[in-house]
């Protein structure tokens, strides 16, 4: 999960309990194991420039809003309402506060095509790395200005206002996302949930996250957090020190989701670490198949800590 948020703790509470009932809710998807059937929606896009337009002359802001994109939304979308609690009134003043941001969708729109061919080409890399990858769907969404990625037992939710002029992150984002869904499937959603309702959970926060970054790499050859990494990269020894420090404390705001909105380093540090020690338990690995399965399931977060050899070296 990838987000930015300004009351992280009790968003964050909101977001696991739904995320909760969410992959204990449904049964084993059936989704496409071919990457060439993975599927982009971008209907609730078509279906937001419908009420963008009818915006600019129309004088109950929040009907127009309900009844065209709203009432209209994919699976995807009803997901991310439920999840986010977004209404028509906070997405309207996301775009009065933000107009640039939404101004750049109709842009992005007509060229939709272009997008779909690279989220092609992207899936195809995808199933080169993960042979034994499942599809569900990755849905395009416009929400209130936030920059949130999840995986989800309907698909990808990525919102996008704050990657709409950048596709290298949206790709990321996608990537990362999608090998969240992996986890999900390999480790069984139970214990996927698990991680954020543990008490003791900063380790295995960090590996889920690391994980998925670690996937990423191998598909695009960056992570998302690439200020974090390199932050880490130039101090990493008084880092592991601090993140091994930490970890006996359970003390995640430096290094997780409550780091987001500070400013005195990057954010998501945690991402880094936990890629890092993924990225040197496959480097160690003499069965890389095997290695990757591993990071994937994740039984021990502290046999595989250790396996890596990252602290140790």
């Amino acid at each position: 999960m990838i987000s930015q948020f300004s009351t992280v703790k009790g968003f964050l509470f909101l977001a696991l309990f739904l995320l909760y009932l969410n992959f204990n809710s449904f049964a084993q998807p059936n989704y496409p194991r071919d990457s060439k059937e993975a599927e982009l929606v971008y209907s609730d896009l078509v279906n937001f420039m419908d009420a963008y337009r009818e915006l600019a002359t129309a004088k109950d802001t929040i009907q127009v809003l309900q009844s065209l994109y709203f009432d209209q939304g994919s699976e995807g979308l009803k997901e991310f309402i439920k999840r986010h609690q977004l209404t028509p009134e906070l997405l309207k003043d996301a775009i009065k506060s933000n107009p640039e941001r939404y101004a750049l969708i109709p842009g992005f729109l007509d060229n939709i095509g272009n997008v779909e061919e690279q989220f092609q080409s992207l899936m195809l890399n995808y199933g080169e790395v993960m042979p034994n990858a499942m599809y569900p769907p990755t849905y395009l969404l416009v929400g209130a200005n936030r920059g949130i990625g999840q995986a989800s037992m309907v698909g990808q939710l990525i919102t996008l206002t704050r990657v709409v002029d950048d596709m290298d992150i949206l790709q990321k984002l996608i990537t990362h996302e999608l090998s969240h869904f992996q986890q999900v499937m390999t480790m069984g959603g139970q214990k996927y949930v698990s991680l954020y309702s543990a008490p003791d959970n900063m380790l295995g926060l960090c590996l889920r996250e690391g994980g998925a970054e670690f996937i990423t790499s191998l598909v695009l050859g960056e992570i998302t957090q690439t200020s974090a990494l390199e932050y880490l990269e130039d101090d990493e020894g008084n880092l592991k020190e601090k993140f091994l420090e930490d970890l006996k404390t359970q003390k995640k705001d430096y290094w997780l989701w409550a780091s987001i909105n500070q400013k005195s380093h990057p954010k998501l540090l945690g991402y880094a670490v936990g890629y890092k020690i993924c990225k040197h338990y496959y480097d160690s690995s003499s069965d890389r198949d095997k290695a990757l399965q591993d990071i994937l399931l994740m039984s021990d977060d502290k046999t595989f800590i250790e396996s890596s050899g990252y602290f140790t070296e």
